[in-house]
Formats: structure tokens, C-alpha cells, sequence
């Protein structure tokens, strides 16, 4: 296919040229239209006189004359009967200006399409986000969206984990993760903080907390944390062990629900009403999911909650990158961070939890545990696989 003028373009400019129309009968060649030509017939099928389509066009008079007739030679019919003061439509021609708007309109609309495309203004964005992080990130996703209505933005939630595995296995343009140091390092992908906030404890109403305006970490080593199940999180399970350790001075007691936890789950909330356990998340989040007869309670920092965004450092995807950089801005314009810290994911990430020199060792060691309980799962997925 050549290049010529297409639309309202103006003679010189290059766009799709060439149109190849099969004959009707059995037999009939190929005819090819030119889609110069084609505008060229709309036009003057439009005003019914060539001076002023030619003045439209910015061509000459007889140049647009010659186009038409080029176009009657290909197609083997008459278009227009021309007389001295008049310009009318023959069947063909009607014929041809029906099906011919459409096929311009067509054209027009994919060249736009496939503009907006290579400008990351239309096309698909698969994106994760970590259980739980959902109400701390819609904001800015809903806002994406809605500026970019021809991006559909395929979301799914999981686990970071899961997330962080989908990501380097090219499922995955983009995951919103919660950062903790012991989560899997993945190669050639690249992270930077995106949201940062205070934590808070969600304890049911008889709990000896449930009037406290505020709490700090120490104050829970009694406690029991519900989480969710080893198997499926165990980055989670270790940092949050590493949390209690390293910035309340105790080692926590957990207890692990039945499912990994992505809403308000009955069984869950009735472990917390009951005063068995407490559930600690971001403090935003607690307030949007929390459930009747549990109360949330503010944790003094240190430590806070850190969600992360995660992309493949070779990412191509031109609206994927477009959408990274949305809520890039969207993070700065709301003050959400101030130091998003961009590294690649095989190095620690902690900003905003460090609270001492012993958090990177402890890190390494933690680092160790988890590692081995991530080969034990993916071990034991290929096994049921």
C-alpha cells in the first residue's frame, strides 16, 4: 500500500493511499482506488459543483477532474452527469458516496486509533494490586480512567507475591504491591514507592484497645495478629514478624486465617469481634472495609505501611508507560510520598520503615527464610499442577 492524502489532509501530506476493490462479478479485476480519489469523489458528490469542491480540496479545477475520471476508468462506470451548469449523482455514484463515507470514516478512525496507540492513549493495561490496597490506590485508577477512556485497564488482586511472579512472567504490565523487605527479588524489573500512610489496628469492641485513641507497636505484644495463610503470603507472614521485632521489641503471636484476605470475610471479622485476634493494615483501609462491632485504632509510627509500584525495566507497552507515569504524577500531586526512592526489586526496599541499623541485617536473615518458603510453594504448586 502507497502513501497519499486521506480525509480533510491537505495534497502532499502522506497517509494510506491505495483501496483494492474485488470486482462484483466472477471474473471482474481487481480495481484500485486511490483514497485521495475517493475524498476527492465525496467532496464534489457533496457540492455538486467542481469549483467549489476544487476550492474545498485546495486543487485545481482540472485536476479534480482528472481525478474523477481516473476514478470512472477503474471502476468502469459513470459517477456524475456533468452539463454545463449542472452536476448530478448517477446510481453508481449514490452507490459509491454511501459505502465511500464509511470506508473513509473507517480509515480516519483506525489512522486515529493507531495514533493514540503510539501515544499510549488507547489500548490495554494489565495491572495488580495487592490485597488490601485497593481502597488506598482507587483513586488514582478511577481518575486514570477517566482521562483515558479509549485505555481499558485490565485489574486484577492477588497476593504480592503472586503479583510480583505475574509481573516477570510478562502477565502483568504494571503491580501495586505492599513493600516489604521480604518479598521475592525479581531480575530486571524496577519499583519505587508510591504511597506511604500510618497503620492502624482493627480490634473488636470489648478489646482493652478499642478506646485507645492511639497505640504503638510495643503496646501490642499480647496480642494476636490474624494473618493471612504462610502458604500463600509468606513475604507478608515474615514482615510482619520483622515489623514486631525490629520496631516493638517482641516476637508476635499470629494466627492464620482460612483464606487469603481480599474483603470483609465473616470468619475473619468474627475472630476480631470476639477479642481472639487483631488485624493490622493501613489505616485508610481499615476504615473502608471495616465490619460492625470492630473498631480501628491509629498506630503511632514508626512503623507505616509502604505500597510500591512495580514495572519491568523493558517494559514497551506505550500505555503502560503512560500509565506509570499518570500515577507517578498523580502520587506527587496529592503528597502521597515525598522520596519514592526508584530501585530495581532485587535490592532492599524499606523506606519509612528503617528504624535502626539492625533492620537491614535482620532483613538478610528474614530474607533467607522466606526464600526457602517460596521455593517450598512453588514446589508444591508444580506438584498439584
Amino acid at each position: 500500500m502507497t502513501t497519499g492524502p486521506v480525509g480533510g489532509a491537505q495534497p502532499g501530506r502522506s497517509g494510506p493511499r491505495v483501496l483494492g476493490l474485488p470486482g462484483s462479478e466472477a471474473g471482474t479485476r481487481h480495481a484500485e482506488v486511490e483514497f485521495r480519489d475517493l475524498r476527492y469523489f465525496a467532496v464534489v458528490a457533496e457540492e455538486l459543483h467542481f469549483g467549489r469542491a476544487a476550492a474545498r480540496l485546495y486543487i485545481t479545477q482540472p485536476g479534480l477532474s482528472q481525478a474523477i475520471a481516473r476514478m470512472e476508468r477503474v471502476l468502469e462506470v459513470q459517477l456524475l452527469r456533468r452539463t454545463r451548469s449542472t452536476v448530478e449523482l448517477t446510481e453508481a455514484g449514490a452507490e459509491l458516496l454511501n459505502r465511500g463515507r464509511r470506508l473513509l470514516a473507517d480509515l480516519e478512525g483506525a489512522v486515529a486509533r493507531v495514533r493514540m496507540a503510539g501515544r499510549g492513549e488507547a489500548g490495554l493495561v494489565r495491572i495488580g494490586v495487592a490485597h488490601l490496597a485497593e481502597p488506598l490506590v482507587a483513586p488514582a485508577l478511577a481518575a486514570f480512567q477517566a482521562d483515558h477512556p479509549s485505555v481499558v485497564v485490565d485489574r486484577s488482586a492477588m497476593d504480592s507475591e503472586r503479583l510480583l511472579e505475574q509481573l516477570a512472567e510478562g502477565r502483568l504490565h504494571a503491580a501495586i504491591i505492599h513493600r516489604v523487605p521480604t518479598l521475592p527479588s525479581i531480575d530486571g524489573a524496577m519499583s519505587e514507592a508510591l504511597r506511604r500512610g500510618r497503620l492502624a489496628v482493627l480490634v473488636g469492641q470489648p478489646s482493652r484497645l478499642a478506646s485507645r485513641p492511639i497505640v504503638t507497636l510495643g503496646e501490642l505484644s499480647e496480642e494476636t495478629f490474624l494473618v493471612n495463610p504462610r502458604s500463600l503470603t509468606p513475604g507478608a507472614y515474615q514482615g510482619l514478624k520483622l515489623r514486631c521485632s525490629e520496631f516493638g521489641g517482641f516476637e508476635a503471636s499470629v494466627m492464620e486465617s482460612g483464606v487469603a484476605s481480599t474483603i470483609a470475610l465473616d470468619i475473619d471479622w468474627r475472630s476480631i469481634r470476639d477479642g481472639i485476634a487483631i488485624a493490622l493494615m493501613a489505616e485508610a483501609t481499615a476504615h473502608a472495609i471495616r465490619a460492625d462491632g470492630v473498631v480501628v485504632v491509629p498506630l503511632k509510627p514508626p512503623p507505616q505501611y509502604v505500597l510500591a509500584l512495580a514495572w519491568r525495566r523493558d517494559e514497551q507497552s506505550a500505555a503502560a508507560r503512560r500509565c506509570l507515569d499518570y500515577l507517578r504524577s498523580y502520587r506527587d500531586r496529592h503528597a502521597w510520598i515525598s522520596d519514592p526512592e526508584v530501585a530495581p526489586l532485587t535490592h532492599d526496599h524499606g523506606p519509612g520503615l528503617v528504624a535502626g541499623a539492625s533492620w537491614k541485617n535482620s532483613c538478610l536473615a528474614l530474607r533467607a527464610t522466606a526464600s526457602s518458603s517460596d521455593q517450598y510453594r512453588r514446589r508444591t504448586r508444580s506438584a498439584h499442577s
